[in-house]
Formats: structure tokens, C-alpha cells, sequence
């Protein structure tokens, strides 16, 4: 039984607002993953230059996969770490949340973000990071892009809920910043 639905996405596409409200009208288990691991001390050490902890793969693979086989509902895991939540069989579908480079940008500097870890996360969804974990880990047909950018979180989860009701995801348009970026000659800023 697939019960599993994974959000990732690069940090401030969107991934806590959207895995919340989905979480909540599909009455699943919302499981927010960087505080699950503090909470459960299922990290290493702290990367103090990032300010993040390092969290313990092994222990945390471990850990969710009790947590998956105790709960009856399904579960909605919030992650920018797509191919550690749980075995590809329990995986119903893996959203990967995209933000246009700019919207991002602003939106990590409202958070307060050093302009390093900013580039970092920048360059990550321009270069499609999450996608690309989570297309290798669970393969294209559980994974399903969601473009954040210009729209609600309310139309994001529907779009979302319209692509549970399918099989597989449909082979549609994936999201391209490099050809956008150079289409709006503004690569050069970001690279």
C-alpha cells in the first residue's frame, strides 16, 4: 500500500505552507522532517559555517520507517531531502516544489538568510537539485513538479490533489530555469 506522499523542494518554494494544508485535507500524518530529526536527535553534529545540523542518514531511515509502519494513514513528509523518507514500494508520490530564482531570492532574504547560503540555494533549483534526487531515487512516473511562483498555496495543493487521484504522473512540462533565465537574459546574476 503506497501511503506516502514526499514534498521537497529547494528551501522556500513552499514545502511547510503546502505539505501542511495538503496534510491536513487529505486527514494524513504531517511529518516535518528537519524537526523530526532534532526532535528525535537523529542527527551528527552541527555545520556551524551553514548553520544546520548533519543529520545521521542511517538513524533517520530507521527511524522513519517505524514511524511509517505504526501509522495507518498516509503520510506527508516535508523535506528538501527527497530519497531518504521511506522504501520506493510505501512512496504514493514524491511533489517537487519549484520557485523562479527571483521569487526565490526574495523570499530567502525575508527569512533573514546569509547571501551564501542564498547562492547555494539559488544555484540548487536553478540546476534542478531536488528534482534530480528524486527522479533517481523514485523514478519519473512517482514524481510530479509543482511551479510556485505566481500561484496560492490553495491551487498548488489542488493541483497536487488532482495528481494523487492518478496512477502514475503524466509526462508534462518540466520546469526550466536555465532556459528561462537565459530567455530573460538574467543567467548571468545567479551563475
Amino acid at each position: 500500500m503506497k501511503k506516502v506522499i514526499i514534498v521537497t523542494g529547494t528551501p522556500g518554494t513552499g514545502k511547510t505552507t503546502i505539505s501542511k494544508l495538503l496534510a491536513n485535507q487529505i486527514d494524513a500524518k504531517y511529518v516535518p522532517l528537519t524537526q523530526h530529526v532534532t526532535s528525535n536527535k537523529l542527527f551528527n553534529k552541527v555545520d556551524r559555517s551553514r548553520g544546520s545540523k548533519i543529520m545521521n542518514l542511517t538513524k533517520t531511515r530507521a527511524n522513519l520507517r517505524n514511524l511509517l509502519l505504526k501509522e495507518h494513514r498516509a503520510v506527508v513528509v516535508d523535506s528538501h531531502v527527497p530519497d531518504i523518507m521511506a522504501p520506493k514500494g510505501v512512496v504514493k508520490r514524491v511533489f517537487v516544489l519549484r520557485c523562479h530564482p527571483k521569487i526565490l531570492k526574495s523570499r530567502l532574504r525575508s527569512k533573514k538568510w546569509k547571501k551564501s547560503k542564498i547562492r547555494e540555494n539559488l544555484l540548487a533549483e536553478i540546476l534542478d537539485a531536488c528534482l534530480v534526487e528524486a527522479v533517481a531515487y523514485y523514478g519519473r512516473r512517482a514524481v510530479f513538479e509543482i511551479d510556485t511562483s505566481h500561484k496560492s498555496a490553495g491551487w498548488c495543493v489542488n493541483r497536487a490533489k488532482v495528481n494523487l487521484r492518478q496512477k502514475s504522473t503524466r509526462k508534462g512540462r518540466t520546469v526550466d530555469w536555465i532556459t528561462r533565465l537565459n530567455r530573460e537574459h538574467s543567467l548571468h546574476r545567479y551563475i
